[in-house]
């Protein structure tokens, strides 16, 4: 069995397979967050709601032929590792640890942190953009500048 911390590079049968599985699974009425029981060699395993909808998404993934990968939050991150849970490039994520964005810890000449710490600063960031985006609206509706 594959490492969970390695990129998992699907097959083109793995991605056949993936589609017809998540199509299944989106018609579910339970929703993607409810506990699931599945048939592991004749017995009946549940499977927690909130692992049901980090398995449709790494579906997702990999009926669209992409890999994946599953990392712990309490696991260390380099930069390169941080920048792509934040979609942005290294040398973008290298910066953010020399500015302090998150605390980070250097191994030798190496910078690390803490997944979690990298996922809360994308939650902030977000919520700062969300929050941004709102109060131009607010501005826009006051002004009677949008659209009708």
């Amino acid at each position: 069995m594959p490492t969970t911390d390695h990129p998992i590079v699907p097959t083109q049968s793995d991605v056949l397979l993936a589609q017809k599985s998540y199509r299944i699974l989106g018609k579910l009425s339970e929703g993607r967050d409810a506990p699931m029981g599945i048939k592991i060699g004749g017995q009946e395993v549940e499977i927690p709601g909130v692992l049901c909808g980090i398995l449709f998404d790494a579906l997702a993934k990999v009926a669209e032929g992409k890999g994946v990968a599953l990392k712990s939050i309490e696991e260390e991150v380099s930069p390169q590792e941080a920048a792509e849970l934040l979609n942005v490039s290294r040398p973008f994520a290298a910066r953010l640890f020399d500015e302090g964005a998150f605390p980070s810890r250097k191994v030798g000449s190496h910078r690390r942190a803490l997944a979690s710490e990298v996922i809360a600063y994308k939650e902030r960031e977000k919520q700062a953009r969300l929050k941004a985006l709102e109060e131009l609206a607010a501005y826009d509706q006051s002004l009677n500048l949008g659209i009708q």
